[in-house]
């Protein structure tokens, strides 16, 4: 992906996230309000994909923890695990700001492939959650 953010839901409630090398801060107010529309709406995990993605700016960083703050109770309810990937440094940098500013209320973990977020993501859903989402994965093979 060269520009822009993705949301895609279409594995929901699995969603992954990948953002390009130029995003557009339009780009980053939409995935916001795209992620407090799942944190909203019930359980769901996240794999958000951060290859190829530069590190988001200082605002951008504070509107996630202020997001955390605002949404406290649901992103606790309804955010099962988020699994991130790539390289080290940049998912650091993350990971220390947003740490730094609001530890995140659900399990958050680094990985260096989509398999290992996404086997580890799954480990946080319920029974039926997990089969919801290889059904999915089964019905885009077929499909």
């Amino acid at each position: 992906m060269a520009c822009g953010i993705e949301l895609d839901r279409s594995r929901y409630p699995l969603v992954v996230m990948r953002a390009g090398e130029e995003y557009t801060q339009d780009d980053w107010e939409a995935l916001m309000s795209g992620i407090i529309q799942l944190i909203v709406k019930g359980p769901f995990g996240l794999i958000n994909d951060t290859r190829g993605s530069r590190m988001p700016n200082a605002m951008q960083r504070r509107s996630v923890a202020q997001m955390y703050v605002d949404y406290e109770r649901q992103t606790r309810a309804h955010m099962l695990a988020s699994g991130i990937i790539g390289n080290s440094s940049l998912v650091n940098g993350i990971l220390t700001a947003l740490n730094w500013m609001k530890p995140p209320p659900h399990p958050v973990k680094v990985f260096s492939s989509i398999t290992d977020a996404e086997r580890w993501v799954l480990q946080h859903f319920s029974p039926d959650l997990r089969r919801q989402v290889l059904a999915q994965g089964v019905q885009r093979l077929v499909g």
